[in-house]
């Protein structure tokens, strides 16, 4: 599995009107769907991702983007603050065919957890902060990442970048 995702403290427009700012430019297709249909309308006719792809929701006060491309991991903190303003933000990923997690905390304008473990790369691995206590290994991120309620929806937005 390869799940990955960012979760903010604001509501879908918000969040959409800010990540667009961020990124510097507007998504070219807003679809809404079902949860079960997010990848195939994300796909062009050859099978191919039709740029960067985002399954996007509301839930419990958060906008949660889940990257569908993969086109948001290994982003440094310091450009995740940039997105998170004050707001609250939670960056996670996992890979467990490479080994490789990453999970970035954003409180009130600080980084209180950054992680990343890559086995292809581990003299860039980094734990620091205590935002989010017993993260030490990829392991305990991707049990973050599948415990986490607020990651799911039945119906959402996709985003194409």
């Amino acid at each position: 599995m390869n799940p990955s995702y960012f979760r903010i403290r604001q509501n879908l427009d918000k969040a959409v009107e800010r990540l667009c700012n961020w990124n510097g430019s507007v998504f070219k297709e807003r679809i809404e769907t079902d949860y079960s249909r997010a990848v195939d309308v994300s796909l062009n006719e050859k099978g191919q991702w039709k740029g960067g792809c985002l399954y996007a929701y509301e839930n419990e006060g958060w906008t949660v983007f889940e990257d569908l491309s993969g086109g948001y991991s290994f982003i440094e903190p310091k450009q995740w603050k940039e997105f998170a303003g004050n707001d609250e933000l939670v960056f996670a990923a996992y890979n467990d065919a490479i080994l490789y997690a990453e999970m970035i905390v954003i409180e009130h304008g600080t980084v209180t957890k950054h992680f990343m473990e890559c086995a292809d790369i581990p003299e860039e691995n980094v734990n620091e902060g205590d935002g989010v206590p017993g993260i030490e290994t990829w392991i305990d991120v991707a049990s973050f990442v599948d415990a986490d309620d607020l990651v799911y929806s039945d119906t959402g937005v996709v985003f194409i970048f």
